[in-house]
């Protein structure tokens, strides 16, 4: 039986653990403090991570709640597709004219 987080591509494997470092999430209800996925703490991280990694539900989840902190996350950008299918995705505050988390 293959590993969950592996990929068999061109006769190579790719592991498929990673997230994309251009995700960015905020806290809920405050899409002002966007960050990058690679800030997060490292406990909701781990929860993200797990999130990314389980089966899809039949619906997506509204937000991330960590599981050791309690903290609850927004997913505002991503294009991992592992993501999409699990999260609803909320406009980050470039959608209110603010600037990307990076400017």
């Amino acid at each position: 039986m293959p590993d969950q987080g592996r990929k068999v591509q061109k006769g190579r494997v790719v592991r498929k653990r990673a997230l994309r470092p251009d995700t960015t999430i905020a806290p809920a209800g405050k899409p002002e403090e966007e960050i990058y996925v690679g800030s997060l703490p490292v406990c909701c991280l781990r929860s993200l991570k797990l999130a990314a990694l389980a089966e899809p539900e039949n619906r997506r989840s509204l937000m991330l709640d960590c599981s050791s902190c309690g903290r609850s996350w927004w997913i505002t950008s991503s294009l991992d597709e592992r993501l999409l299918k699990r999260f609803v995705t909320h406009g980050g505050p470039r959608v209110t004219g603010g600037t990307h988390p990076a400017a």
